[in-house]
């Protein structure tokens, strides 16, 4: 079996062994100029240049250790790891140039407070999927980079790269020295042709009329347009972020597009957006990604029947209709929905709702939950995982999540078994769409049919539903799509059905369609493992690997609070986490101050912090966050928790 090291590790390891990655892995000094010095550095690599003459030196990312900070330091994104990084280094004369392409980047470096203060609120119902890794203070910028603009320091010319992709904001600075030109170019890039990871690529394509929750990696586009700009400028080195130097920048380039356009022609061939947007929209997604007029590759659709008479669709709510007249529902988002289920009580189509099922998350499954159960009362059902969103949705964030609170929910655990008048249900962990997710197996007696097994929206009959990045699909047998495989072939009744909430149908695959799909998704592992340095692919997908419970809270100024950080450790090998949290203004850890601890191979840990909230502290929005490192990984103020502190 062949192993890689952990993220990071191998970059380490090359940069001290070379200072300069070939293509041989050989030592080759002399292709950095007198004037550079490099220092290899977790997380963010250290770069100055001292030009002959100058008073000052000019510092790329973090200066070197021996630098004086008092010159001038570029930044090519605005990502609170590297941000963080920088801030003790600095002095009262440092020079700070940042990207300065939009209103909203500006906003997030000089005013942060006023994204947080925002963000309380907007991270309900949310549908942005963009990280969150922002500063939490505010820094100083001295000077805006802009594209195709230029700054004279230290008697070098330092001209400006709109580059983005990993980040909106990403930029490229160009400098020559010696005669070579040399790319300043972030993360967006790193050797080996590699990127950091691919939630952050999650974007809407409007051309396609595709939003930002259903764009999977629509960044690419953007990215490849970057790299290609990038290319043309002809830099003899590349110095990003995060590991070594790249030291042939057009064969790296090349060899990064030809990865995620394989990537992206594989999403395609399994997606269950081709049943929802169709082949045209599709097309420009594809489009845009792998070139014009190149063929993709996509599944036909499966067999799909109408839903039979006792299962009634409204938007996303399904209601069963019994022998006896009662409904059973599975699902309320919209008012609407609410609206046409009160309506069918008070008309007599049903006699009364005496259950509800709620299948995941989405707010447009769970919206209009809270006022169900209370018109109905009746009991609410789910799986633990959801169970723990319905009920304090504010101590979670996750794509879409609704603010509105269900009073009471009943957990049914995996496998476990209810009777509701003539049919059996079975509740499933169903990780499909998302990480937290339930279906429910519905067994109706002989007469009526097939089983039907409701997926939520993990399905369609042209594939899986895994477009958002940020719904945590992970690539694990155990967790993820490989497991709703195994479910759906191997423990549902001979015959079953699958309906997705969306669809007025009924359907299901043949084995060959489960093996297309199956062996596209385990080829798509393979290709995300060679485009991503981490030691487990899942690391680069799963931009909640690393969490905070509760994401928010309240606390009154004096009163005691508690955050628990809670790790999914996605390495094949037991790792040692050591977490230390960053107080903001106003507060104080009690503890405790930093911890280490052991998690298993693919297993969940959890530590639990405890603190105090300063007696004279003002109202408003507070940002905890906290720093992980494992002996290969060292990643500042990686997650975030929100404390709102309510006027007196």
């Amino acid at each position: 079996m062949r192993r890689r090291p952990g993220f990071r590790t191998g970059f380490l390891l090359a940069l001290v062994l070379s200072g300069v990655g070939n293509a041989r892995g050989q030592t080759d000094l002399s292709l950095l100029p007198e004037e550079f010095s490099f220092q290899p550095a977790l997380p963010i690599n250290r770069v100055t240049l001292r030009p002959e003459g100058a008073k000052h030196p000019v510092s790329f990312y973090l200066p070197t250790e021996t630098a004086d900070s008092s010159g001038t330091v570029f930044l090519c994104q605005v990502r609170r790891e590297e941000i963080a990084a920088l801030r003790p280094l600095l002095t009262d004369s440092t020079r700070i140039v940042a990207p300065g392409t939009t209103e909203t980047t500006r906003s997030v470096l000089t005013d942060p407070e006023a994204f947080w203060q925002a963000w309380w609120d907007e991270r309900f119902d949310y549908y942005g999927q963009q990280v969150t890794r922002l500063p939490t203070r505010p820094l100083p910028i001295t000077d805006w980079a802009k594209e195709g603009g230029t700054l004279e320091v230290a008697g070098l010319r330092v001209s400006t790269l709109r580059t983005p992709g990993v980040t909106r904001e990403g930029v490229t600075y160009l400098v020559e020295i010696e005669g070579k030109k040399i790319g300043f170019s972030g993360n967006l890039i790193l050797e080996g042709g590699r990127i950091p990871d691919l939630y952050s690529f999650q974007e809407a394509i409007p051309d396609a009329k595709v939003g930002a929750y259903h764009g999977y990696a629509g960044r690419l586009e953007t990215w490849i347009d970057s790299l290609e700009k990038l290319a043309a400028a002809s830099p003899d080195l590349l110095v990003p972020s995060q590991g070594p130097i790249i030291s042939d920048p057009e064969s790296t380039i090349r060899q990064a597009i030809d990865r995620s356009r394989a990537i992206y022609a594989n999403y395609l061939s399994t997606n269950a957006l081709h049943w929802y947007f169709g082949e045209e929209r599709m097309g420009i997604c594809a489009e845009k990604v792998l070139g014009e007029g190149v063929r993709w590759e996509s599944m036909p659709l499966a067999e799909h029947v109408d839903l039979p008479s006792w299962i009634q669709h409204i938007g996303t709510t399904k209601l069963l209709i019994s022998d006896s007249g009662s409904g059973f529902v599975l699902d309320v988002g919209s008012p609407k929905a609410l609206e046409t289920l009160k309506k069918a009580v008070e008309d007599g189509l049903v006699s009364a709702i005496e259950g509800i099922w709620v299948t995941h998350r989405h707010n447009d499954h769970t919206r209009s939950v809270a006022e169900a159960q209370k018109a109905f009362g009746c009991p609410v059902y789910a799986i633990d995982r959801v169970a723990e969103a319905l009920v304090d949705p504010g101590a979670h964030f996750s794509p879409g999540i609704s603010a509105n609170s269900v009073r009471e929910v009943t957990i049914l655990d995996e496998g476990e078994e209810m009777t509701w008048r003539e049919f059996r249900f079975t509740a499933r962990f169903f990780p499909g769409q998302m990480l937290d997710h339930g279906g429910l197996l519905v067994e109706p007696p002989t007469e009526k049919g097939a089983p039907v097994f409701f997926i939520g929206d993990s399905f369609s009959p042209s594939g899986i539903d895994d477009y958002c990045l940020m719904n945590r699909n992970l690539l694990r047998e155990d967790l993820g799509y490989l497991r709703c495989f195994q479910i759906v072939r191997e423990e549902l009744p001979e015959g079953a059905w699958l309906v997705n909430q969306h669809i007025p149908h009924l359907f299901r695959f043949r084995p060959d369609e489960l093996d297309f799909l199956e062996q596209r998704y385990r080829e798509r592992i393979e290709l995300l493992r060679d485009f991503t340095p981490w030691d487990d692919p899942n690391f680069a997908v799963d931009e909640q690997w690393a969490w905070c419970r509760p994401y928010g809270q309240e606390a009154k100024a004096g009163q005691n609070f508690a955050i628990t950080v809670r790790i999914e450790n996605h390495s094949k090998q037991e790792r040692e986490f050591q977490v230390t949290p960053h107080a903001p203004p106003g507060i104080s850890w009690v503890e405790p101050k930093s911890k280490p601890f052991r998690i298993g191979a693919q297993q969940r840990g959890e530590i639990t912090f405890r603190g105090k909230i300063g007696s004279d502290a003002g109202p408003g929005v507070r940002v905890a966050t906290f720093s992980l490192s494992s002996e290969d990984l060292v990643l500042p103020h990686w997650c975030e928790a929100l404390i709102r502190i309510p006027p007196p």
